[in-house]
């Protein structure tokens, strides 16, 4: 940041100063000018693109404690990245005041992220004598959406979702008012001017009632399933208590087993639910209000059906007024997953999904504010007392950061998780999770969002970046357009985005652990240890190869991936766990043995899928991951074993071994030790490996700083057994934190690659 640097022998001074960063639509040009009422300021404030422009004129003392008071005190949702001030001739103002905005197409541009409603706003829907008492839609300056109903910059009613509903008297004098909160607050509205809340049955019928939301929670209550409109898209709710709508919910939406995330009333109602340690309780209280990953306690009346085989809750506190309407008359708990079908991208628009979810949801509960771009819920979790974001979107996105080199760069990410990335005026920008892109709809919503953000940024990219994998559909398109392109590998990816998040530049081990990726040798890698930089790397190490049988299907069917794992050592699946069939497993072999379909793989998630099947705990998957996921699941801290494992040196290449490793899980099972502890003792084996690995490697290279990035990192027990083991080693170890770890942040890797390669 640039500081104004004050001439301390002249009275009276004039400046333009810009201010670059989240500086729209957080009150900050109200907030400028009460400061310079306060300081005794002349000139005046506007926004220009995504910035703020002022001209100040005043005593030189004065000046410089107005500056002060607004760089180091600024609003609470802004976000100060740039300060610009160049001396002005003075122009004799005779007041201070806010001018008109004005579109400028270059320089940065900064958008808003959602947030929550804030405690003001809370206390006027609460308060019966106030004019926006119960009224879903309240918010000010400090609170409310933002990025989901931008259209164009800058940040104004007219280029906002909002347009079209055009202010009362009331609101226009609060609007108006500099002593109000609600000064210049560009979504401001009330009962009288602003959007309404409407109940439909499925059929999209309107449900004639005196009170939408009692209505509402009467429904819930009756154990009913609602579509409910919130800030980026609609979510399914229904009572959670009530298993048997918990279990309608899931046959009627097809998602099995995956955990539902939920909404709980107040923190007392969570703390009852799981165990809540001081940070993560600031984490759910924050104004970006995401769905936390929490420890369930043991004893919860809340039915197993809500998070089934988890020992581990995803719970969020109400982030919007009605959220906050709808926990009234005993309501204290709301399943609140994604307003979607399964796989399938969630809906935002009313008729859409009236249509898409009609199937789904017994009524529906929208209103008339329309949606511009779609958000989830983010998902979080703390490891190591550190935010790890799992699913970035409404609150974190855009996630933007500060870059090298002034290139405009778009980067597509890889196939599932999908965000992309691009980059202008030497920053970065970091789209929402938008999903899985072989699901048509979600396609088509990754191509509107780019179009989007583009539109928003005047973006137009030098260089497209995409996965090696040209049958990835972000791959594709890019392989569509005619800009120039570059493949940048997906493990190398991952390596660098953890890279960027902590301003690495240096030469590392990366340790990347994931379930698919395609490498370099045409192999489907992912138990892998490079070293490089941002620029190149080499591949100094890998899990054994082994070969899956079963393509695409093999993940989906993870009894397919321990009959491959099983062939390799001559061992009979059905000798080990007598789940399957043995045609089944006889057409497996036989397709190996005939390379029929078949893959060569490193991958550390398709070994852990393996283990899974041997212990019976998964054969068939519902959602991605979920054998892995519940492996861990049953993990018993107290179990320090672990197995005996051989790495090699093949061709200046280490290797680890599986086989031995294998072997001495089959003994345990076959000796009938308990499926916790076989499981404790992998992964305890798994990260001792990892260790082992990278000592070598790094007296190999001399290289002391290690990065940790890859789907399967999202295993805590392991991310944080290898994070002891290698400080412990005296590693400088650095993993994803605001960057997901997963396929989430290839984006961010990608384009920063891109960057280091062209800005060289």
């Amino acid at each position: 940041m640039k500081l104004l640097k004050i001439d301390e022998n002249k009275d009276k001074r004039s400046y333009e100063i810009k201010i670059y960063g989240i500086v729209q639509g957080v009150g900050f040009r109200p907030y400028i000018y009460n400061q310079a009422i306060k300081y005794n300021i002349k000139g005046w404030v506007s926004n220009q693109g995504s910035a703020v422009l002022m001209y100040v004129e005043g005593d030189r003392k004065n000046i410089k404690e107005f500056l002060l008071s607004i760089i180091k005190n600024p609003p609470s949702l802004a976000k100060i990245e740039k300060v610009e001030a160049y001396l002005h001739v003075l122009k004799g103002c005779n007041n201070f005041k806010i001018k008109p905005s004005s579109v400028e197409e270059a320089g940065i541009k900064f958008i808003g992220a959602d947030v929550s409603i804030c405690p003001e706003c809370l206390n006027d829907i609460s308060d019966t004598t106030n004019n926006r008492y119960n009224y879903a839609f309240t918010n000010c300056t400090n609170c409310g959406p933002r990025y989901s109903l931008i259209k164009k910059l800058p940040y104004d009613r007219e280029n906002i979702t909002m347009e079209k509903f055009k202010m009362c008297h009331d609101c226009e004098m609060e609007y108006n008012d500099p002593t109000n909160r609600r000064f210049h607050a560009q979504t401001n509205c009330c009962p009288n001017c602003g959007p309404k809340l409407s109940l439909l049955n499925n059929m999209g019928e309107e449900i004639i009632c005196s009170n939408v939301i009692l209505s509402a929670i009467n429904i819930l209550k009756d154990g009913k399933i609602v579509a409910i409109k919130g800030i980026g898209g609609f979510h399914l709710a229904c009572d959670a208590y009530n298993e048997e709508s918990v279990n309608i919910l899931r046959q009627r939406k097809k998602r099995l087993h995956k955990p539902f995330a939920i909404m709980v009333k107040d923190i007392e109602i969570a703390k009852k639910l799981c165990y809540i340690n001081e940070f993560e309780e600031k984490i759910l209280f924050s104004n970006k209000r995401p769905i936390v990953i929490l420890k369930k306690k043991e004893k919860s009346n809340l039915p197993d059906v809500v998070a089934p085989y988890m020992k581990k809750l995803g719970i969020m506190l109400p982030y919007t007024p009605l959220h906050y309407l709808l926990f009234q008359n005993d309501i204290t708990c709301l399943v609140m997953t994604s307003g979607n079908k399964s796989n399938s991208p969630i809906q935002f628009e009313n008729e859409k999904a009236i249509e898409n979810l009609r199937a789904i949801a017994d009524y529906f509960l929208i209103h008339n504010r329309d949606i511009n771009i779609p958000v989830e819920d983010s998902v979080v979790k703390t490891v190591c007392n550190k935010e790890i974001v799992v699913r970035i979107s409404r609150g974190y996105t855009p996630f933007i950061f500060p870059m090298k080199y002034n290139i405009e760069i778009l980067a597509l990410g890889a196939e599932e998780k999908s965000t992309f990335c691009l980059s202008q005026n030497k920053y970065l920008y970091m789209s929402q999770y938008i999903g899985d892109l072989k699901n048509y709809d979600t396609y088509i919503n990754f191509e509107k969002a780019i179009d989007s953000m583009r539109s928003l940024l005047s973006f137009k990219p030098e260089l497209i970046v995409h996965d090696m994998y040209t049958t990835y559909q972000s791959s594709k398109y890019a392989l569509s357009h005619t800009t120039r392109k570059i493949p940048v590998q997906h493990h190398h990816a991952h390596m660098v985005s953890c890279m960027v998040e902590h301003n690495l530049f240096c030469p590392v081990i990366g340790v990347i652990f994931d379930g698919t990726g395609l490498g370099k040798d045409g192999n489907i890698w992912g138990g892998e240890f490079l070293i490089g930089t941002r620029m190149n790397f080499i591949r100094a190490g890998h899990f054994r190869n082994v070969t899956i049988q079963g393509g695409d299907k093999s993940i989906k069917e993870p009894w397919r991936i321990a009959v491959s794992y099983l062939r390799s050592i001559n061992y009979e699946f059905n000798d080990i766990v007598n789940v399957i069939d043995e045609k089944s497993i006889d057409a497996v072999n036989q397709a190996i043995d005939s390379e029929l379909n078949c893959y060569e793989t490193s991958s550390v998630g398709r070994f852990f899928d393996c283990i899974a099947s041997l212990l019976n705990i998964r054969q068939y998957i519902t959602y991605d991951a979920q054998a892995a996921i519940e492996l861990e699941n049953i993990i018993d801290p107290s179990v320090k074993d672990e197995y005996q494992f051989t790495v090699v040196d093949e061709n200046e290449v280490y290797i680890i071994e599986y086989k031995d490793i294998l072997l001495s899980v089959i003994s345990d099972i076959k000796t009938k030790k308990s499926t916790s502890f076989i499981s404790t003792k992998f992964h305890n084996t798994i990260a001792s490996a990892t260790t082992d690995l990278v000592i070598k490697i790094s007296e190999k290279y001399n290289l002391k700083k290690v990065v940790l990035s890859g789907g399967v990192f999202e295993n805590c027990h392991l991310l944080v057994s290898v994070i002891n083991k290698l400080e412990k080693a005296n590693f400088l170890v650095y993993y994803n934190q605001q960057i997901p770890t997963n396929d989430g942040g290839i984006s961010v890797g990608q384009l920063a690659i891109a960057e280091a390669m062209e800005g060289k």
